[in-house]
Order: C-alpha cells, then sequence, then structure tokens
C-alpha cells in the first residue's frame, strides 16, 4: 500500500469542502439562502467534512450522539448533508466534484494495492472509484469527509466493498513493516536459488493484505520479478557503473538513471507514479542493490 502524499493536502481538502458546501446551498436550501446558518450544527458538519483521518470514527460517534441527544431527525440530516451520489456526483456542475478531485489529487496509481493505474480523463469519463475507508453504510456522517475518500482501481474497491482494513493510505504506507519478500517456494528461504521455485510474499501480515488477496494477486507477477532478478544478473557492478557514466552524460539524475535500468520508480516518494513501484524497491534491496 502507497501514502498519499500530495503538497497542501489541507488547502484541497478546505477547496473540495467548500465545493460541496455550495452544492448543498443550492440544491437542498432555498434559492435566497446564502450561506449555512452559524450554529454549531453547521459547526460540527464542517469539522466532519474536514476530520483527520486519525479522528473520523470518533469523530462520527461523537456527531451521531450529538443528533440524538438533541433528538435530530438522523435521516433528514443524512439526506441533506451527506448525500454522496448527489452531491459528489452533481452532474449539472461542469466538471463534478469527483472528476475535480481526482485531478487536483494526481495519484497514478491505486494507494491500496499499487498495481493499476487511476488516471483521470474528464472528457473520456475516466477517473479513479472512490472508496470509503469507512463504509458509508456503517459511517453514514463519513460519506464526504475528505479523508475518508480514497481513490482506488475497481478491483480493490469492489473487493474490501464494507469490510475493515487496517491502514489508511492518508495515514501510512506498507513501508518497511511489509516488505514484499521473494522466498524459494520449496524450502521457505528468503534466498532465491532459482526463479522457477519463486514466491512472492510480505514479510508481515495484516487486514490490508489479507482482504485485498495481495500475496495472491503479487504472486500473479512473478514474470516481472523474474525481469528484475535477470537484470541484477546481468547488470553486474562494472556494467552498472558504465551505464550510470553513459545517462550521466544525457543529464539524467541518478534515480533517473535506476528508473531506467529497472524499468520503475525506486525511490520512496515516487513510489505512488507507476504501478509494481514498491515491490521493484523491496525486491532490489533483498538482491543488495538498493
Amino acid at each position: 500500500m502507497i501514502k498519499i502524499e500530495i503538497n497542501d493536502i489541507e488547502g484541497i481538502a478546505k477547496n473540495f469542502v467548500e465545493r460541496i458546501e455550495k452544492s448543498i446551498l443550492k440544491n437542498k436550501f432555498q434559492p435566497q439562502q446564502k450561506k449555512f446558518p452559524d450554529d454549531e450544527l453547521h459547526k460540527l458538519i464542517h469539522e466532519i467534512y474536514l476530520c483527520k483521518a486519525e479522528e473520523l470514527e470518533n469523530k462520527h460517534t461523537e456527531f451521531k450522539n450529538y443528533l440524538q441527544q438533541n433528538s435530530i431527525n438522523e435521516n433528514d440530516i443524512e439526506k441533506k448533508y451527506f448525500d454522496y451520489k448527489t452531491i459528489i456526483e452533481y452532474k449539472k456542475d461542469k466538471i463534478s466534484h469527483a472528476y475535480w478531485l481526482m485531478n487536483v489529487l494526481k495519484i497514478n496509481t491505486c494507494p491500496y494495492c499499487n498495481r493499476q493505474y487511476t488516471f483521470t480523463i474528464n472528457n473520456k469519463g475516466i477517473r479513479p472509484q472512490i472508496d470509503h475507508y469507512y463504509s458509508q453504510s456503517q459511517n453514514p456522517y463519513l460519506a464526504l469527509s475528505f479523508y475518508n475518500l480514497i481513490p482506488s482501481c475497481p478491483n480493490c474497491n469492489q473487493i474490501k466493498s464494507n469490510k475493515s482494513i487496517d491502514i489508511n493510505p492518508h495515514i501510512a504506507d506498507f513501508g518497511a513493516n511489509y516488505r514484499f519478500v521473494i522466498n524459494n517456494k520449496n524450502i521457505g528461504n528468503p534466498t532465491i536459488i532459482d526463479k522457477k521455485d519463486i514466491e512472492v510474499d510480505f514479510s508481515n501480515n495484516n487486514k490490508n493484505i489479507t482482504v485485498f488477496g495481495l500475496k495472491e494477486l503479487y504472486n500473479k507477477h512473478k514474470d516481472y520479478v523474474e525481469e528484475i532478478i535477470d537484470k541484477a544478473q546481468a547488470y553486474n557492478s562494472t556494467y552498472y557503473d558504465s551505464l550510470i557514466q553513459s545517462f550521466s552524460g544525457l543529464g539524467a539524475t541518478p534515480e533517473q538513471i535506476d528508473r531506467y535500468v529497472w524499468g520503475n520508480y525506486t525511490e520512496m516518494a515516487d513510489q505512488c507514479k507507476r504501478p509494481l513501484s514498491k515491490l521493484t524497491r523491496d525486491v532490489l534491496e533483498q538482491l543488495d542493490i538498493k
């Protein structure tokens, strides 16, 4: 899993909330209404839209308790302020909020699996699906919370459905805690002995790996792992040094040279740019190349 790390993400979150609040005023209130009443309820609604990822679950519970304690009709509040379909997918806007958000986030690969591209092309109706880290059915008041919305590939969104997982991509990634490990499937040793016997595994396990079937899916990429192993064997240190010198003459950076050689981004900060980037880095580290 890849962490969603974007410059000025807090500014993007505020702009997103401004957009949906304008839509609510336009479509759920009388025409003369220009802004929300300045009362406690609307303050709490605004806070839940912008609630940090770490606080989402508690904020939902607090808001639900507030509605019940003040005898406020929960069904009306949900329809007016947390209607995902009519607000996020509102079609009368030139660009719907979903497309706007995906355009500004510019997340190129699914954060959950890092296996599929998630490009957005407005005029072709192409964009990532949006998963709710905390499901809408169980947490209806988080349906529009910015840090509950995860751009994802169709496979991950459908597989996860209402299931709970351990790590929100807005908070963390797999990093060093959950590395890809290439084993010899016959002896379970992490030393690669024969390519035909390789097995893709993880150094630890969690709900993300289990729910999304990442071990099973990544074992479908054995040919990709084999190519990395072949390159590692072919590019001995002398040859690799000569490649660096050649590409350096063209003004390429060390990071660009690694991408040319391995066919992928190998720096942690760039893992969201291309599928299988974490797998690539972890295999290279296991081969003592990174």
